[in-house]
């Protein structure tokens, strides 16, 4: 299918009596929007040979195929298109058992022209999401051949940019950023571009020790070097020979760890605990830390000759908060995997929702913004959630962008937060204008004083659908 078609949404819908059709074509059509009707799920099935719904509208009561069998055959044969099921008077049973086969949403023949719209924009909404997620996964992938990473941030995407430089020497990488930003998955990154992507990587979070475990862990031990040693074991120095370490939380290490750690680096030799002979290891290592490190090694807490050392190629993270334009890109990716992963369906955003999620600063970062997609999946699947369904310091931020607030980041230039702040107010009017012009396009053109094409471009640029703007 040629571009400019597939820029076009198409919905199919399949239904009984011509009238019907009709009246529900000319309901759902819209200047970028394609409506096909088919009367039979014969007819819808032949129509399938020539167009890719988005989204299919389909009757329960068809001759040839009545109840939830249709739902059954055209789930299978259309995989992830969304399906929104039409019946005489759904009772909440029937509801519950047509998303059990696949539908997405169950409208009566009664209240179609009042549901239907807000059913099948929503529905288009999502399809939208995941090719847009689908998209920047497989350009991370093509650009970087990263698998676990993606991100459409300025600021993420320079990350990428060094984690493709160094990759392939075997310098040691010092990763920066606050806890829960992906400095793992980073390291993994490096490792999997590597000459040594096909030996082992080894991670540790040094944090979780206290300094005689963490020697032990890292360096092994023999048989008898302190009580317990049954035996003796390797450390995982070893363990990564030929690969990579990760040291996780660097920074939270004792001065005694700090020395045998540099000894290591600058040798590659070391002695288990409790031992006599050297052990010679050839390992890349990569280390990570959310601690000021130029603040401890002012307070005698890090040694600043391992600190020059670590701190050959530096990478610093973002927290998410510095890239919010990532925010729905993330959660939709985490809504899928986890609903996938616990068989629920994911909920529907609403529009207030998020706005509250975009605005809220996330100090536990990537990591927590998982977490909240797993509790919203458990908590709200197959449902809508609404902005009352978030926890309450998300909606309880000083910073709401449609009541004009302004977030100022004093981790970056005056420059940086100029320009930040003008895109806070812009996409501030946007979305109060979107709202009183309940998602219509040409209307809110109008109303902001821009061209509808300019329109789109800023409604890309801050992650804004007018579909979320519709009530059902």
């Amino acid at each position: 299918m040629d571009t400019e078609r597939r820029q076009r949404e198409v919905v199919l819908v399949v239904k009984t009596g011509q009238v019907a059709r009709q009246q529900l074509k000319s309901q759902l059509r819209g200047p970028q929007r394609e409506v096909y009707v088919a009367g039979t799920a014969a007819e819808g099935m032949s129509a399938l040979q020539h167009i890719e719904p988005d989204v299919v509208v389909l009757a329960l009561d068809l001759p040839d195929l009545p109840g939830l069998r249709a739902v059954d055959i055209f789930r299978d044969r259309l995989d992830d298109v969304p399906i929104i099921a039409m019946t005489e008077t759904p009772s909440v049973g029937q509801a519950v058992e047509a998303m059990r086969h696949g539908a997405v949403d169950v409208v009566s023949f009664d209240d179609a022209r009042e549901r239907l719209d807000g059913s099948v924009d929503r529905a288009l909404a999502e399809v939208r999401h995941r090719r847009q997620l689908d998209l920047v996964q497989q350009d991370v992938k093509d650009r970087y051949g990263f698998s676990h990473l993606m991100s459409q941030s300025p600021r993420m995407l320079k990350v990428f940019d060094q984690i493709r430089s160094v990759a392939g020497t075997d310098a040691t990488v010092l990763i920066r950023g606050e806890t829960g930003t992906g400095k793992e998955l980073v390291s993994r990154a490096i490792a999997e571009r590597s000459k040594r992507k096909d030996k082992p990587f080894i991670a540790v979070n040094c944090g979780a020790f206290t300094e005689s475990l963490l020697e032990s862990e890292l360096f092994g031990h023999e048989k008898g070097s302190f009580t317990g040693a049954v035996g003796r074991r390797e450390g995982l120095f070893e363990m990564a020979d030929g690969g990579t370490l990760f040291l996780d939380e660097l920074g939270e290490t004792s001065l005694n760890v700090q020395v045998n750690l540099l000894r290591v680096l600058e040798e590659m030799r070391f002695r288990r605990v409790g031992g006599r002979e050297p052990v010679r290891v050839d390992v890349r290592i990569v280390a990570a830390t959310n601690v000021e490190l130029e603040q401890a090694v002012k307070e005698k807490r890090f040694r600043e000759d391992l600190y020059y050392r670590l701190n050959v190629y530096p990478i610093f993270l973002p927290p998410l908060r510095q890239r919010r334009e990532d925010i729905p890109l993330l959660m939709r990716h985490f809504l899928d995997e986890i609903g996938e992963e616990y068989e629920l369906e994911p909920p529907v955003v609403a529009a207030d929702a998020l706005e509250s999620i975009l605005t809220y600063d996330w100090p536990g970062n990537v990591r927590q913004l998982r977490a909240m997609c797993e509790r919203w999946v458990i908590t709200r699947a197959g449902q809508r959630l609404e902005r009352e369904h978030l926890t309450p310091d998300m909606t309880g931020q000083n910073f709401r962008p449609d009541l004009g607030g302004i977030y100022v980041d004093d981790q970056v230039t005056m420059k940086e937060n100029t320009a930040r702040m003008l895109g806070q107010v812009e996409r501030s009017y946007l979305y109060q204008v979107l709202q009183r012009c309940g998602g219509h396009l040409g209307q809110t053109a109008d109303a902001a004083g821009i061209t509808r094409r300019t329109l789109y471009t800023k409604m890309k640029q801050y992650g804004l659908d007018a579909g979320d703007f519709r009530d059902d």
